[in-house]
């Protein structure tokens, strides 16, 4: 509760009215100061009241306006003034200037000390301290009492009934640092926590607001947020190696099904797909982020990507947006029910990571359109098509560790340019002549005709679009692998 101009006024006792009725009646008051000088915000500020006998209250409307708008601007909560003593009471002109700036102008009666006032603020300032040392105290007794495996929703929930406000995660929406706290909307305001995945805690409260109060209980919900993370770190792991498993259709389909549900994930399926540069850190949000939300999911690294098995509900793909960035997006494959789809799946998800890659947003493998209007969309034709032409060579560079794919992909996407191409790889132009040479050789194409040249390029768009390929370059070839005998 804070102590305000409103409960001055409302304190019978005190005898003071205001001279400026309903205008600033919401200003806090923290501490009360006699003060005759003239310029009293040379010494005064913030919250404080200002109380005078009028001897520093200078005559004439135009000085008046001058010394209730240097109050004002210093952030002084209110003036009260003797209501017998002043030489120059102020003037009609004046307060009418007070109202304007929202700065309350107070009377108190003469028989009233102002020491009374002074006592009165002091008494609220040290309740309010012992009501927030209170308030702090059984907050920190609600994080002591609330057991790692109950839901965070219940540790809000008790928060908020201790700060009479309602509490809730979201991803963090701006950028600032972990405890600036913001206001995002009238009675709305923001911490940015700590923990991974950078969610924000946001605090709906109607009235002023507490500012040590919210910064406690943002600690506290980052306190346990981080112990449930460390606390589901071994499940992540047995999780992330038992999808690693199923992609890899290493797990037999009958049991599947139960080892799954075991981790709270049940059919229908999604399998989402996402690339980014540090792929570990990336996992690392991903568990952060379902487990603030408390949505079961399977998560693993594969291929440098960051996989997830979840069930398809309504409350995923908030999520998913959350996860999504500007750098790289997340594809995201059809509902699928039978765990044995996982590969067929997987390809989906990539394919559709294609597009979500370059517009940095969710995108479902239903919403995927074909990269070219003459391939078709099916995962399986596009391997069919791809292994026609790509075949030998994808064979070639298994067996001898070489990587003349991504030379023929880099070839064609620079248009068949020597130069931008052997830049593009870091190889001399004669290095990629000889590379170019044993492609032709391998696959029995003439990259000089436009027909042969169509064809492979139709094929490696047919590998990117069933996940065969990858959505971005790999590392340039060191050496001069791509020439091996």
């Amino acid at each position: 509760m804070t102590f305000s101009v409103r409960s001055l006024l409302e304190l019978t006792e005190l005898e003071t009215v205001s001279l400026t009725p309903g205008i600033g009646e919401e200003r806090q008051i923290e501490w009360a100061h006699v003060c005759e000088l003239a310029e009293p915000w040379q010494w005064l500020g913030d919250h404080a009241l200002v109380m005078t006998t009028g001897l520093g209250v200078p005559e004439g409307t135009a000085a008046q306006c001058v010394y209730l708008s240097g109050m004002h601007a210093a952030g002084i909560a209110a003036v009260a003034i003797d209501a017998e003593m002043p030489a120059h009471p102020f003037t009609p002109e004046a307060l009418a200037h007070a109202t304007r700036l929202g700065f309350p102008v107070l009377e108190t009666a003469h028989a009233v000390r102002f020491v009374a006032l002074a006592k009165a603020v002091a008494a609220a300032a040290q309740q309010e301290y012992a009501a927030r040392v209170q308030q702090t105290e059984r907050m920190y007794a609600a994080l002591g009492e609330h057991d790692v495996d109950d839901g965070i929703d219940a540790l809000l929930d008790e928060l908020g009934r201790i700060l009479r406000a309602d509490l809730s995660l979201h991803p963090r929406s701006a950028e600032s640092g972990p405890g600036a706290l913001r206001q995002l909307a009238a009675g709305i305001w923001a911490v940015p926590l700590l923990s991974p995945g950078e969610p924000e805690l946001q605090f709906a409260h109607a009235g002023p607001i507490d500012r040590a109060l919210l910064q406690h209980a943002a600690g506290i919900v980052d306190n346990a947020l981080a112990v449930k993370i460390a606390a589901r770190r071994s499940d992540w792991l047995h999780g992330s190696l038992l999808l690693s498993d199923l992609c890899d259709e290493s797990v037999a389909s009958a049991p599947s099904d139960h080892l799954v549900a075991a981790y709270g994930v049940h059919p229908p399926y999604l399998l989402t797909v996402s690339q980014h540069p540090d792929s570990r850190a990336a996992l690392e949000e991903v568990h952060a982020v379902f487990g603030t939300g408390r949505v079961p999911a399977l998560a693993t690294l594969k291929d440098g990507q960051v996989l997830v098995l979840v069930e398809a509900r309504d409350d995923v793909e908030p999520l998913l947006i959350a996860l999504a960035d500007t750098r790289s997006g997340i594809g995201v494959s059809a509902m699928f029910t039978e765990l044995d789809a996982l590969p067929t799946a997987l390809r989906q998800a990539r394919s559709a990571l294609i597009r979500a890659h370059q517009s940095g947003r969710v995108l479902r493998f239903e919403e995927h359109e074909t990269t070219s209007l003459f391939l078709p969309n099916d995962p399986e034709q596009l391997r069919g098509i791809a292994r026609q032409v790509l075949g030998p060579l994808r064979t070639y560079d298994e067996q001898r560790g070489t990587s003349l794919t991504h030379t023929l992909r880099i070839f064609l996407e620079e248009n068949r340019s020597w130069v931008r191409a052997s830049e593009r790889l870091f190889v001399h132009r004669q290095t990629l002549i000889a590379r170019v040479s044993r492609i032709e050789k391998i696959i029995g194409r003439d990259l000089s005709s436009m027909e042969d040249t169509a064809e492979c390029w139709l094929a490696v768009q047919a590998a990117i679009g069933c996940g065969d390929l990858a959505p971005s370059d790999p590392p340039p070839e060191a050496g001069d692998a791509g020439t091996a005998p």
